[in-house]
């Protein structure tokens, strides 16, 4: 026999799943983060121009919707309701930190330190795209190889010829 397909009627919630609540949280988190950064830079040259205000308008509407998304679903379920803590925190860090998150900011880690100790940013860059497109990409080495090279010529004609910006 073929088991009946669950159908969720529109009063019923699906309950959301380990991270997703959290989610809002961390969020949040790194919100007021940037939004402390941001204040700092705004202090430093105020003004509608300045170079803190788009940051600073930026970080503040991650604040607000991360906040208004803790408000609408504070009332509905999660696959962590009625767990322990610290059950549902580790839930919770399993699913926002899958393997595939780690190994990227592993990846990202690694192309700073190649920036901080001097690699340079036309030798680190194609580097670092490539090999995160073809981790992220599961293969596809060639096409990747020229994605890499349309990116790092479009970089290069933006940012150094056009705007004269001397890249790191």
């Amino acid at each position: 026999m073929d088991e009946e397909k669950k159908t969720i009627r529109p009063d019923e919630q699906a309950p959301y799943q380990p991270g997703e609540k959290g989610f809002a949280v961390f969020l949040l988190l790194i919100g007021l983060f940037f939004t402390w950064q941001a204040v700092k830079l705004y202090q430093q040259a105020p003004g509608a121009s300045s170079y803190g205000a788009v940051p600073l308008f930026c970080s503040v509407l991650i604040d607000l919707f991360a906040i208004l998304i803790l408000i609408f679903d504070r009332n509905k379920k999660s696959a962590n309701s009625g767990q322990p803590f610290a059950a549902a925190v580790k839930n919770v860090a399993k699913y926002l930190f899958n393997a595939d998150i780690l190994v990227v900011l592993a990846m990202v880690v690694v192309y700073c330190a190649a920036l901080y100790f001097k690699l340079g940013f036309m030798l680190a860059t194609p580097v670092f795209l490539w090999a995160i497109m073809t981790y992220l990409g599961r293969g596809n080495f060639f096409k990747n190889v020229c994605w890499t090279a349309l990116c790092m010529v479009f970089i290069y004609l933006v940012f150094k010829v056009l705007f004269s910006v001397v890249l790191p």
